[in-house]
């Protein structure tokens, strides 16, 4: 029984003098505590809208996705493009155009002409309302200059026209930012869709029945262009009639055809 207590007597003193020797040959480090700096103080009262950092990040995310220019157009085409509208006002299609000398015919996709053209897409937030409260202020807008739509909204008495007139002035913010006249942008197009999630609430009826309310929510998306796509458009038109055949009242058969008994008007 007295055995114990001397080795552990021997072992104490043992771990000492060893713990002496490691001692001198290392060193022992201790981890310094780093205090709290002011750039960390900084940070956690910094907003999305101050944090350069992030706004970064989002940016990169999105050029990284977004359909841009530099894609699917190279840059011959865009000063070609350029020299067009210089020339016609506005794009004309399958024309021949001078640069440096030579001669190009320009003939872009529908999908370049797009791209290349003054465009602003606009998407509005989290409305709580219905898709045809919503369709009957588009119906009374759609295809307006932008100004002219800002100026009828105002006066609509409607909750969806007030919700509209923001998108819209932020639209025209965004044409100051892209240099593009601000009495030259109209409503393109401009539709509605469902924002989803919509919140339930009970109805209670009459001998223990339930309903269910559905709070619907919705938002808006609208694309801006300028008059050049107007005009381009009414130009394409205009082509498109002078290529239609003449109508006829009688019928388009060869001389020789089958006599039948009855007329066809």
């Amino acid at each position: 029984m007295n055995r114990l207590p001397q080795f552990t007597r021997q072992f104490s003193l043992s771990f000492r003098r060893f713990n002496n020797v490691f001692g001198e040959i290392t060193q022992i480090k201790e981890t310094p505590v780093i205090p709290e700096t002011e750039t960390e103080v900084e940070t956690k009262d910094l907003s999305p809208k101050d944090d350069k950092n992030l706004q970064e990040f989002y940016l990169n995310e999105v050029k990284a996705k977004a359909i841009t220019e530099d894609k699917f157009i190279t840059p011959l085409k865009r000063e070609l493009y350029n020299l067009n509208v210089k020339q016609n006002g506005f794009f004309k299609n399958n024309q021949i155009i001078n640069h440096q000398n030579k001669n190009y015919k320009v003939s872009l996709t529908e999908k370049e002409i797009e791209l290349l053209e003054p465009t602003i897409f606009l998407q509005s937030g989290r409305i709580k309302s219905s898709m045809k409260k919503a369709t009957v202020v588009n119906r009374f807008v759609r295809g307006f200059n932008v100004k002219t739509a800002i100026n009828q909204l105002h006066f609509n008495p409607k909750k969806m026209s007030t919700e509209l007139e923001k998108l819209l002035k932020t639209g025209l913010e965004h044409a100051k930012v892209k240099g593009i006249h601000e009495d030259k942008l109209y409503i393109q197009q401009l539709w509605v869709g469902s924002d989803g999630e919509w919140r339930k609430r009970l109805d209670p009826k009459g001998r223990g029945r339930m309903g269910i309310i559905n709070h619907k929510y919705i938002h808006l998306k609208c694309i801006l262009k300028s008059t050049e796509t107007k005009r381009r458009l009414e130009w394409e038109n205009s082509l498109k009639d002078q290529a239609k055949k003449p109508k006829t009242g009688l019928i388009n058969q060869p001389l020789n055809f089958r006599n039948v008994p009855f007329y066809k008007w």
